[in-house]
């Protein structure tokens, strides 16, 4: 298992795209984003059906986070054409993209742009349209405010442990493993200051509709989660009949954990 972003590739403008890969090196490529705050880490939690399944799942960092360079200008179009070079250069000619949280529209802005070279598309728990400013209610107005307030969710993680993390993510009882990657993956996410997170916090504040590709998108959701409540979700999918709306029975982090191997099957 990789425990730290170990590769990277430079972008047409320059900038450091950092990622790592967990499961069959040799498989089926899967693309997998994070959530928001979040790094390439939490791609380990598919390690073990990846490698099971066949399925190589590479994991980026977006802009902003870990390693990876910021983008202040970024937008989910321009993360398409990033995640879009990044597939280029590691030579495939076609890939499977999934989401969870915040990475969901991430994942569906990738198939919407790039049709021609996503296999199958699938999110968990991602967020839609959010009203009254998303989670972070009027902070998001004030980035500095909003930076300050990853900052000290940063310090909080550090001091009181990975556990801390996940008791934002979950209510249910996760193992050690688990708790180990979700703790790793927010402070590496915030480990070069807050501007990723701000940004896309910020961008789900505002008008947006998620972009779908033509082909069918899965969706999983919790029915109990509460960082993305499932009733706008059940809303914003309904009469679209290329998505698939699956409701588990668990909340945030629970569905991922849930579903982790569904996921590594969008690859098959």
């Amino acid at each position: 298992m990789v425990v730290s972003e170990s590769e990277s590739i430079s972008l047409p403008d320059g900038r450091t795209l950092a990622f790592a890969t967990y499961g069959d090196p040799d498989g089926r490529p899967l693309i997998f984003h994070h959530g928001t705050p979040g790094s390439s880490h939490l791609g380990a939690l598919l390690s073990d059906p990846a490698r099971t399944r066949g399925v190589r799942v590479i994991a980026p960092s977006r802009p902003g986070y870990g390693r990876s360079d910021p983008n202040p200008d970024g937008t989910f179009e321009t993360w398409a054409a990033d995640c879009r070079a990044l597939v280029d250069a590691l030579g495939l000619e076609s890939v499977a993209v999934a989401g969870f949280s915040g990475g969901g529209p991430y994942a569906l802005a990738v198939a919407t742009h790039y049709a021609d070279r996503v296999a199958d598309v699938g999110v968990v728990g991602a967020p839609v349209p959010a009203h009254g400013g998303g989670p972070f209610g009027p902070l998001v107005r004030f980035p500095r405010l909003l930076g300050l307030a990853f900052r000290f969710g940063a310090v909080v993680a550090r001091l009181r442990g990975d556990r801390a993390v996940v008791e934002q993510l979950t209510d249910r009882s996760v193992d050690d493993e688990t708790a180990r990657i979700v703790g790793r993956d927010f402070r590496v996410g915030l480990s070069a200051g807050p501007s990723g997170a701000v940004r896309e916090s910020r961008a789900f504040a505002t008008e947006w509709s998620p972009s779908l590709p033509d082909g069918d998108v899965t969706v999983w959701h919790g029915v109990d989660d509460e960082n993305a409540p499932i009733d706008p979700v059940r809303a914003a999918y309904e009469g679209r009949p290329s998505v698939t709306l699956r409701e588990i029975d668990d909340d945030h982090l629970g569905t991922l954990c849930s579903v982790r191997d569904d996921v590594v099957g969008l690859a098959d």
